[in-house]
């Protein structure tokens, strides 16, 4: 299993929604105030996910059996 840092899953987490959204968003060339609201959104859901910890080993749960 590959381990990534915390670092870096906050670094992919918040950028590539975010980039998605505003590709998406300046696709006409301009912002109004519902894509501004959507990337918003984006970096809101990038935070949250960036924010729940990584799943720890097994062998560090206290009282696990294999």
């Amino acid at each position: 299993m590959v381990k990534i840092s915390a670092y870096w899953k906050g670094v992919i987490a918040g950028l590539a929604p975010v980039l998605a959204t505003v590709q998406a968003a300046t696709d006409d060339g301009r912002l109004d105030t519902s894509e501004l609201i959507t990337i918003g959104g984006a970096l809101l859901v990038a935070l949250g996910v960036w924010r729940v910890p990584n799943k720890p080993e097994p062998d560090t749960l206290p009282g696990y059996r294999r």
